[in-house]
Order: structure tokens, then sequence, then C-alpha cells
């Protein structure tokens, strides 16, 4: 009698002694979510304080996407020669934003192509490879978007077209795929008073309606510089968030990357 009491609590005993088993780390781990949403870190006109934010990004495993205008280069509250090699050689990319950061709709198709291609081979003179080109002030025309695919970039970002604070019924992400590579649209720049909140939700924006690439437009990183700039604890508090993205499928890439953009040769003059 007692054997066939033992049999029939055996099962039971079992359950109980397998709901005790700790779960193994290996069988409790979710598989990463599929990547949906690329966002691009990029900052504008070469300035003196991207050599700091460039290794801000570096400490959170992040690269981004600095656009220079090569005439400006070693002046006043602007990247030396030597601070913009240590941040390509970092893994950072570096892109062109004409000669002298000047409005090219404003210019003559002439006048354009001296502005874009004479950056370029600049940049390449330096030693670089640029694939992608950032407007001055995000204004661009039929003509600029010519005269950057004949100076040979393979993509070029403008400011805007995209959801923010002042576009609320703009689309959250570009298309993964732009739909026109040489107008590739941006949330607005981010400005001296936007708020942590604001930048983290147009990433949330995003994420929510299927993903996408979000490339947002820094200015100056440093405290009371002017209303294109974000302080270094804002950005910096922003990157510790956005590291945290990658379980919702964000994770960040530079331009270059989030848009396979290829590297051609500068035409000759």
């Amino acid at each position: 009698m007692k054997i066939v009491r033992w049999a029939a609590a055996l099962p039971a005993a079992l359950v109980a002694l397998a709901v005790l088993q700790p779960v193994s780390h290996a069988e409790s781990a979710k598989p990463p979510k599929k990547v949906t949403t690329v966002v691009s870190l990029t900052f504008d006109d070469g300035d003196v304080t991207h050599a700091a934010t460039a290794r801000m990004l570096e400490k959170r495993g992040m690269r981004g996407t600095f656009y220079v205008n090569t005439d400006t280069i070693g002046r006043d509250a602007k990247l030396t020669r030597r601070e913009l090699a240590a941040i390509a050689k970092a893994g950072h990319e570096i892109g062109g934003h004409t000669l002298t950061h000047i409005r090219l709709t404003e210019l003559t198709r002439s006048e354009q192509r001296t502005q874009i291609c004479d950056d370029r081979r600049a940049l390449v003179a330096w030693g670089y490879r640029p694939t992608t080109l950032a407007y001055p002030f995000g204004s661009v025309d039929a003509d600029a978007k010519a005269v950057a695919r004949g100076c040979g970039y393979d993509a070029a970002r403008r400011v805007g077209g995209l959801k923010d604070w002042g576009c609320r019924g703009c689309q959250a992400g570009e298309d993964p795929r732009p739909r026109d590579r040489y107008e590739i649209r941006t949330p607005g720049s981010i400005r001296d008073d936007t708020l942590p909140r604001q930048m983290r939700q147009q990433v949330i924006n995003a994420e929510k309606s299927g993903g996408g690439l979000v490339p947002l437009v820094f200015h100056r990183v440093c405290d009371g510089c002017g209303l294109y700039s974000v302080s270094p604890k804002t950005l910096d508090e922003f990157l510790g968030w956005l590291a945290t993205r990658k379980s919702h499928g964000t994770v960040v890439k530079t331009l270059h990357d989030a848009v396979g953009a290829r590297y051609r040769p500068v035409p000759a003059e």
C-alpha cells in the first residue's frame, strides 16, 4: 500500500520540483527585437565643441555624422584639421556642408557647383571619403540637388519635413530607403529651448509608426551659446536614454551607414 501511495504522489512532487528550479538566463532571455528605427546624429558647421561631442558619443558606443565647411576649418570657434582628423579616426562620418555655409538657393547653378564640388574636393584631398552632404540652413532646390549628385555625393540631407512640435501632421520617420536621396528629411533643428522629452518623442514617434530613419540635426554643443545649440548635459541625457532603445528595435548609425551611401570619385573640374 505504501508503495502505491508513493508512486501516486511522485508526479506531483516532480511538478513541484520543476516549479522551484530556476530558469536559466539562456532560456529566459528574449531575442532582440528586429531593428525598425535608425537614428542618425548629425552635427553641422564644424564647431569647435564637436571634438568633445564626438568623445561623448564614443563613450556610449555611438558614432555620428559631422558636416563641415572646409573654408572655415581652423578659424575661431571652429575645428582644426587635427581635431577633424581625430573625429574621423574614431569612426565618425565626415560629410560636406559647402565651402562657406551659404544659402544655396540664393546662388546660380555655377556658384552652387563651386560651393559643393570644391568643398568635397578639399575633403578628399585631406584624406576623407565624403558620401553625404548637408545643405546649409537646410535650403535646397532642384539645381542644388542636381549639383550635389553631379559633384559625386550619393545622398544629401535637408532640415525639416518630419514630424516634430512644428509639423505635427508630418511623417514620423524618413523611409528606410528615402524617396529622394538628395533631400533626406529630418525633424527641425535641435535648439536651445528644445526639451529632452521633445527629443525623445521624435524617436518614439517613429517607433510607434513602424520605424524608419530619424536624422537629428544639432549645431553647437555648449551652455548658453545661441539659439541653435544644446547643452552637453541635455545631449548626454538624451544619448543615455537613446542607448536603452535597442530593446525597442532602435539603433544609432551614421547617415552614410543608414542609407548605404557609396563613395564616388570627385568629377574633374
